[in-house]
């Protein structure tokens, strides 16, 4: 803002010196000092030049836009009319073979017509064409293509005054740069032994859209910038153009030649050349394999690539390398699987017709294996849901969307592992890409993690799935442990939680798999523009978009790997103390026995995931008020005692009932204000009536159970104990109704009247039967909150967040209020019930297992759903959310249950953050040594350049041996660094901690 408020008062000064460079300040060139015509908006300064030096000063530079001075406006030009001729063949210099002179420029804008003879003399080197560009005729059909609603002419003054280029004239070449649309003369070498004219425009960095007298060229910038603008940004081969277009001139962009089409198709050649070129193909003659024209992540473990498998006889050699610990699950593939339902395919309108550049050869899988796979293949999805979405419209896509595998780790797309859906997430679908993602590099891995949203269902039948289709193939040995990501494992049955969560399975370090949505987010940028397209042609745009992603990726590996790092020193330490302060408290008995539990369920997990049940809390829950109730009655019923006590806890139960009714109608009561309506106070009113009538009924029974000496005098009005979520009522409208307020009345349980007045009473034994009625009621309260608090969660990630309207989000909120009211009700009789528990003289074990209330422990997130909840597994939930576990409130069973499983998952948490901390250390190694194996890859290929005597193929392959050398040194230096500088961190955090230990009167936080 301090800037803007600087550049306010400059802001005429900057426009007076905009439209000063309108206008001419000098009128001689700057090279030649003569009369300037002609300004360069390209050049640096935008200068004024002559004819002469203008067109010598270009010669080099085609492609920059000029204007001319008319005596009083610059109007734009272009570069042909300064008698500018691109000369090929000879680097840029004119062909000796044939003679060219400025003058014949003149002629032509002197003639309106050219007969066919003379542009015969321009196109290039003769060719029969029937020999080139197999008969195609694309010259004719590129002369054919006009704007609609444009006459044609070939009268090249048939155009407005002031546009840059010269339409529908024979001697003419359309170029497209990213400058713009741009018409020159183009003089092809002839001499002897030339090459034909498209491979004279390829030398010079011009790709020609048909090889037969080519007639329009795209220049390498603007193909590259066109890649860069789809990948970036999405956008699509028309808007791009259509930005060309206005480019040229901003007036008539209708007018300028339209090559969309040449756009289109050229980019398709432009993208796989430059994956052949990438992936060294042009160096040496070889079989393109499925997936060689990907690339793959940096950091997972490829064997003969950046990792040595360690072998029975070569086990002790490869672990003395280094000194990092090589656990049997270290050398594990991680993979997520997952669908996107927005990248959707329209049927091909001449399917026939298509041709594929490299089917297979990228991230999708090749065409012919995969349908034959689905032609036998058997689909035994029922009911799912994605499928049946993607039913619904299915019959106009080719394809429902896409589905595939990456890296769960670091997120990369693996290659050759990517699939179209016909009719949905079928089991069929994944299965081929399971299968193709697993072969890749993989070779002598023997265990992979894989991760899917269905895994539970999924992976039960999928070795059956396997060995029934000859199609799919997996490595025998190859042992599949299957996982649900952590965000979608919690819209699962709750077993599913601990059975197949990342937090329980031993190797997976720290991984959320949920890394896919990410990705499908990167792949969208093209989906829509890629919807209509041709199905080769838009399989070839995913596969680079996706090269791309993991080419960014592999640049920024270093740095998320170091950033992993630092999270793992500090999640070990933290972990570690957690899981200490539990593990030094418990029996050492119960220690070694939940450890053998452990031990157990991780060796069985695979065959039987209900093993891994001993991570979740027994069934067991707390008895509720009615089940209290019961229990008393069915004591009285077996120990009769003096009448007057038959039915004592049904009339204390009734008394909890009108506490919990007064609650209710004192928020009621809150909520009214001065713009109340009758009906609302008029019902309130008769609220009061039939609670007065309860409290009546309910006193004249305590005759029955306490004696008549109960007097007025143990009859009082309550003080608010209410705990309010929100505050939305108005005090002096509630102060109005104070006259009769049978909602404040106190009535006289055995809690309100006090130990003392009870034994003057003779009813000391209604005291312990309260006590049971009030723990049930707790227990009442406690689920209730914890129901409705779920509910409110749900409500805010389903409702709130989805709503597209204003209606629906004051429907949706409206929702939130009503949880609100009922969380506050069940919250302030909760607080009732934990003060009475005090004035019955509750003991501290069962004061410490009913904790107060307090409003944060109300607040609600996507964690109080569930108390395994996503994002939440470093961290605690309030002390209410583990009540449900509770078994006999009177013995301990809950508690060491409650124990138990707590120990279990803080152990397991710990054992996952010093797996993280192992895995990726050697993730580092791993990457260093990818770069060091792709360096020496291009040494190889730039040696046999050498031995073909190819110079160009010899300085690429150094230029890309010279980038992964670098990439190797900044990762390596990367690595130390992080590496000195955590070793420092705890070497001066330890010293501090010794320090103050020493001498703690000088510490002070």
């Amino acid at each position: 803002n301090d800037y803007l408020r600087q550049w306010v008062p400059k802001t005429q000064q900057y426009l007076n010196i905009l439209l000063g460079r309108e206008a001419l300040a000098d009128r001689l060139c700057i090279i030649s000092g003569t009369d300037g015509v002609y300004k360069c908006h390209q050049c640096f300064g935008e200068p004024l030049l002559c004819t002469n030096c203008c067109r010598m000063e270009h010669q080099r530079l085609p492609f920059h836009r000029i204007s001319q001075w008319t005596g009083g406006l610059f109007e734009d030009c272009c570069l042909v009319k300064t008698g500018l001729v691109i000369w090929l063949g000879h680097n840029g210099n004119p062909c000796p073979c044939q003679g060219y002179e400025v003058d014949d420029i003149e002629e032509l804008f002197a003639t309106t017509s050219t007969d066919s003879e003379h542009a015969d003399d321009n196109v290039g080197p003769k060719q029969n064409p029937k020999d080139s560009n197999n008969g195609n005729d694309a010259y004719d059909a590129e002369l054919d293509e006009q704007p609609t609603g444009v006459r044609y002419s070939n009268d090249i003054d048939d155009l407005p005054t002031g546009v840059p280029f010269i339409r529908n004239h024979k001697t003419m070449t359309t170029i497209v740069d990213k400058s713009g649309v741009h018409t020159h003369i183009i003089k092809y070498c002839t001499c002897a032994d030339t090459p034909s004219a498209d491979i004279q425009l390829f030398q010079m960095g011009m790709f020609p859209a048909s090889f037969s007298q080519p007639k329009t060229a795209f220049t390498f910038d603007v193909l590259d910038d066109f890649l860069l603008d789809n990948l970036e940004c999405g956008t699509s081969a028309m808007n791009y153009y259509s930005k060309l277009r206005r480019m040229t001139t901003g007036v008539f962009p209708h007018l300028v030649p339209d090559r969309y089409r040449e756009l289109m198709r050229v980019a398709r050649q432009w993208r796989q050349l430059k994956l052949l070129k990438w992936n060294g193909f042009g160096h040496e003659a070889k079989s393109i394999k499925p997936g060689d024209l990907a690339l793959f992540c940096a950091a997972c473990p490829q064997p003969g690539i950046n990792v040595t498998l360690p072998t029975e006889g070569n086990y002790e050699e490869t672990n003395n390398k280094s000194d990092l610990e090589t656990p049997s699950w270290l050398h594990s593939r991680s993979l997520v699987m997952d669908g996107n339902f927005k990248a959707e395919h329209l049927h091909a309108a001449n399917p026939i017709d298509e041709v594929s550049l490299m089917d297979g050869r990228g991230f999708m899988v090749g065409d012919s294996m995969y349908k034959a796979h689905l032609a036998k293949a058997k689909d035994t999805c029922n009911n799912h849901c994605t499928v049946n979405q993607a039913n619904a419209s299915h019959h106009r896509l080719e394809a429902t969307g896409i589905g595939g595998c990456a890296c769960a780790r670091h997120g990369c797309f693996i290659p050759h592992a990517m699939v179209d859906f016909q009719k949905g997430e079928r089991q069929m679908n994944m299965d081929y890409a399971l299968c193709e993602g697993l072969k890749h590099n993989a070779d002598g891995i023997q265990r992979a993690l894989t991760f899917y949203d269905v895994n539970c269902q999924y992976h039960k039948y999928l070795k059956d799935r396997i060995a029934d289709n000859p199609f799919l193939d997996i490595w025998p040995e190859l042992e599949i442990i299957p996982g649900i990501g952590l965000w979608h494992v919690h819209g699962h049955q709750d077993s599913c939680y601990v059975r197949y969560a990342s937090n329980f399975i031993n190797g997976t370090a720290r991984i959320d798999s949920e890394l896919m949505e990410t990705l499908w987010v990167l792949l969208n940028v093209i989906s829509p523009s890629a919807r209509g397209m041709a199905t080769p042609h838009r399989k070839e745009c995913l596969d680079y978009q996706m090269n791309d992603c993991n080419f960014m990726k592999m640049i920024r590996m270093s740095k998320a790997l170091c950033r992993k790092f630092r999270q793992a020193v500090k999640g070990v330490a933290d972990s570690k103390v957690a899981f200490e302060k539990l593990d030094q408290t418990a029996n050492a008995n119960q220690v070694r026995e939940w450890e053998e539990q452990e031990k157990l369920a991780q060796q069985r997990r695979t065959t039987d995931p209900k093993a891994m049940d001993i991570y979740e809390a027994d069934g067991k829950t707390a008895l509720t008020r009615k089940q209290q109730e019961l229990q008393l009655l069915e004591v009285s019923s077996r120990r009769p005692g003096p009448a007057r006590r038959r039915g004592a806890a049904t009339w204390l139960a009734d008394g909890l009932s009108i506490e919990e009714a007064q609650v209710t109608l004192q928020m009621d009561v809150r909520k009214l204000n001065r713009h109340s309506t009758q009906n609302q106070r008029l019902e309130i009113g008769r609220c009061r009536e039939r609670m007065q009538g309860d409290i009546d009924h309910w006193v004249e029974l305590a005759v029955t159970f306490i004696g008549d000496a109960l007097c007025d005098g143990d009859i009082q009005v309550m003080e608010d104990e209410l705990l309010i979520l929100e505050e939305d009522s108005d005090d002096d409208m509630a102060d109005q109704f104070t006259s009769f307020e049978p909602e404040k009345v106190v009535i006289p349980m055995p809690s309100n009247l006090g130990a003392g007045r009870c034994a003057e009473l003779g009813a000391e034994d209604l005291i312990h039967q309260e006590l049971v009625l009030r723990q049930g009621q707790a227990n009442d309260a406690l689920h209730n909150i914890r129901v409705h608090l779920a509910d409110k969660a749900v409500i805010f990630r389903k409702t709130v967040r989805m709503a597209k309207s204003q209606a629906m989000s004051t429907r949706a909120w409206a929702l939130v209020h009503s949880v609100d009211r009922t969380v506050s009700i069940q919250a302030s009789i909760y607080s009732k019930c934990w003060s009475q528990l005090c004035k019955l003289g509750t003991d501290n074990n069962l004061l410490e297992r009913y904790r107060p209330f307090a409003k944060e422990h109300l607040k609600v997130s996507t964690a109080v759903a569930d108390p395994n909840a996503r994002g939440q597994r470093n961290n605690t939930l309030a002390w209410f959310w583990s009540m449900d576990v509770a078994g006999d409130s009177d013995g301990s069973d809950w508690l060491n249950e409650f124990y138990r499983v707590h120990w279990l998952r803080a152990k397991a948490l710990r054992d996952r953050w010093e797996e993280e901390m192992l895995l990726v250390q050697h993730e580092m190694n791993w990457t260093c040594n990818f770069f060091v194996h792709k360096a020496d890859q291009w040494i190889c290929l730039g040696i046999l350049g050498e031995d073909t005597e190819k110079v160009g193929h010899v300085a690429y392959a150094a230029q890309q041996c010279k980038m992964y050398q670098h990439l190797y040194e900044d990762a390596r230096a990367a690595f130390k660094t992080v590496k000195a500088y955590i070793s420092f961190k705890v070497h001066c955090d330890s010293y501090v901690v010794a320090y103050y230990s020493v001498m703690p009167e000088l510490y002070n936080p």
